[in-house]
């Protein structure tokens, strides 16, 4: 069996009973390391489990994809994902290879940037379609236009941010507001920056573009948003964090 198992948002803590329970069952039991920042080291998850962790990197996952579902053919082999399970398509192109080979697939959903992102107080049926800035985005146009198109729809605009956890690199807020406005997005449009969203010491911040440019906003992982047309409830809300 291979089990995809969300370890939760941020801190180990986050992390379901039920997941936790399961990620101790796992015969072998792997903690990918490259779509999300881990707050926790591998030894203070294999206390926290009191459990072996094998780590994968981008390649160790594309790599041994053939390993690992040879091993679960025959015992119970968990991957352990930050945030929530299936929000990388990497990981269900691994269930889809799984059930190819009849090999039977669990998935232990947890919380992720997706549902968090709700604590501005934007409504979550009032984002549109979800856009990544990478580091490399100097002649890149499809994040601003996957905005713009969102904007017509008087849509708001969730952006991830680019990030590379291995060698510590992390596009940062200033840059992907440098980005935006480079690429056309006006001084005055109101934006939220979001960094550690989860955590106790979260930080969110919502203003004009001008001003939360070069806002600390400490250590990542980050994320920003364009709101789209706004329903006087969640105006209110927004000028909480202003």
């Amino acid at each position: 069996m291979l089990v995809l198992i969300s370890a939760g948002l941020y801190e180990l803590k986050d992390m379901s009973i039920k997941a936790r329970d399961i990620a101790k069952k796992c015969d072998i039991l792997y903690l990918e390391s490259y779509t999300n920042y881990l707050h926790f080291t591998p030894k203070e998850l294999e206390e926290f489990l009191n459990k072996k962790i094998i780590i994968l990197n981008r390649e160790g996952l594309e790599t041994k994809s053939s390993k690992i579902l040879s091993e679960a053919q025959s015992k119970v082999v968990g991957i352990l994902i930050s945030g929530s399970a299936l929000v990388a398509t990497t990981h269900y192109h691994l269930i889809s290879k799984a059930k190819k080979k009849r090999i039977k697939t669990k998935i232990v959903h947890g919380s992720s940037i997706f549902t968090a992102i709700t604590e501005i107080g934007l409504s979550i049926y009032n984002f549109g379609k979800t856009t990544s800035i990478p580091f490399n985005n100097k002649n890149l146009k499809s994040p601003y236009q996957t905005f713009q198109l969102n904007q017509k729809q008087g849509m708001h605009t969730l952006f991830l941010l680019d990030l590379d956890p291995e060698n510590n690199k992390f596009l940062s807020i200033t840059q992907a507001l440098t980005y935006l406005k480079d690429n056309g997005l006006k001084e005055n449009t109101l934006v939220i920056g979001c960094a550690r969203i989860g955590s106790d010491n979260q930080k969110i911040k919502a203003g004009k573009l001008k001003d939360i440019l070069n806002f600390n906003f400490g250590k990542p992982p980050y994320c920003v948003i364009v709101p789209g047309k706004l329903h006087f409830i969640e105006e209110e809300a927004l000028n909480l964090w202003k």
